[in-house]
């Protein structure tokens, strides 16, 4: 019989499934995996949710990883977390994953919350947000 090798479902809009993909990527893994890109913009997309959320009886929160046949994890840190220790990985060496959650990841957090919250009140109150500067 075959290895089991993990599906990851990573949504290609989620800043949070990047850090997943960038994990798997830099520490070598991505060979062990098997990736299946979500668009959100696709006509499949919610379909392709749904599909997912019965099976893994979750809501569905990306990245969501099968680690073994009809187990689902999600949260990329706890996803993270986990594929380190199955493969003895050390997540301090991993400089660009520190780079992307030292800058760019709270930076684009940071941007989502404030598209969808008072970005436009501030725009209009002539208070450009920092991370716009």
């Amino acid at each position: 019989m075959a290895e089991f090798k993990p599906k990851a479902y990573v949504k290609t809009t989620c800043p949070y499934s990047f850090k997943f993909r960038l994990f798997v990527t830099e520490a070598g893994l991505a060979e062990r995996f098997e990736f299946v890109a979500m668009d959100p913009f696709s006509g499949g997309f919610k379909a392709a949710k749904e599909d997912l959320a019965a099976r893994s009886g979750a809501v569905v929160r990306f990245p969501v990883v099968e680690v073994e046949p009809d187990v689902f994890m999600t949260d990329s840190d706890a996803l993270i977390a986990h594929f380190a220790g199955r493969y003895g990985i050390d997540e301090a060496e991993l400089s660009t994953l520190a780079f992307y959650r030292g800058g760019l990841f709270p930076t684009i957090l940071e941007l989502i919350e404030l598209c969808s919250g008072p970005l436009p009140w501030l725009i209009r109150l002539g208070k450009v947000p920092r991370a716009f500067r």
